[in-house]
């Protein structure tokens, strides 16, 4: 696609975030001022090759800046409720172990990793709106999965960014079972596979709908048997 699509612009949103606190790990001793001019300088370096690649990339980037202030404010009061960034786009993975004796390997990359005198915070940004992630929560997997990843964290949350006030959504409680309930299930799954188990056609008719491999998946042939 000649168009720069929004998971790409997502990319370039998550970069701009990884560079911009690696070099202020803390933006509680900036200016409100300072801060935004920094990230502001960030954000139009990361997008410039897209730009240059298509100007219609410059949408995305505006898109962007304009939640900028509110992305620091979010960052500010994080900062205030004794959060630090430490590290981000860090690769982990987990050997799990299957019934028959055989391993698999879960791995990822976590977007971004804070600490506080508590313990450890699991991060996503995601560039999507608070309501739409909250409707999803009750089937999120990704948060557990992260924290089966990582072990020992203390919270995982999304960072929704399309939304005017940037706001955090948290796993609900039990995030240790959670992550526990998530090993069992893969565990479970991998096992059967490796016994001959047949792989379910997953999909989701909201989405199915608008893909265009309909047709061609087997998931309707499945289905229809």
């Amino acid at each position: 696609s000649e168009e720069l699509e929004k998971s790409e612009s997502g990319q370039l949103v998550h970069r701009s975030l990884e560079r911009f606190h690696a070099a202020h790990p803390s933006i509680s001793d900036l200016g409100e001022g300072e801060a935004l001019a920094a990230l502001q300088a960030i954000v139009e370096d990361v997008f410039a090759a897209a730009e240059a690649d298509n100007w219609l990339a410059i949408g995305w980037r505006l898109r962007w800046q304009n939640r900028l202030p509110a992305y620091l404010d979010w960052q500010r009061a994080r900062e205030q409720a004794g959060w630090r960034w430490q590290a981000a786009e860090v690769k982990v993975a987990k050997t799990l172990s299957l019934s028959n004796g055989a391993e698999v390997e879960l791995y990822g990359r976590i977007d971004r990793i804070d600490e506080a005198a508590n313990g450890r915070s699991l991060i996503d940004y995601k560039t999507k709106s608070l309501a739409s992630l909250r409707k999803a929560m009750n089937e999120d997997i990704q948060l557990p999965a992260y924290a089966l990843l990582a072990g020992g964290a203390v919270e995982a949350a999304y960072v929704a960014l399309d939304d005017a006030r940037v706001a955090s959504l948290s796993c609900p409680e039990g995030l240790e079972e959670a992550a526990a309930a998530q090993g069992e299930r893969l565990v479970g799954v991998f096992s059967a596979l490796h016994t001959g188990a047949a792989l379910p056609a997953h999909g989701a008719d909201a989405v199915c709908q608008w893909c265009e491999a309909r047709g061609l998946c087997r998931r309707d042939h499945v289905a229809d048997a």
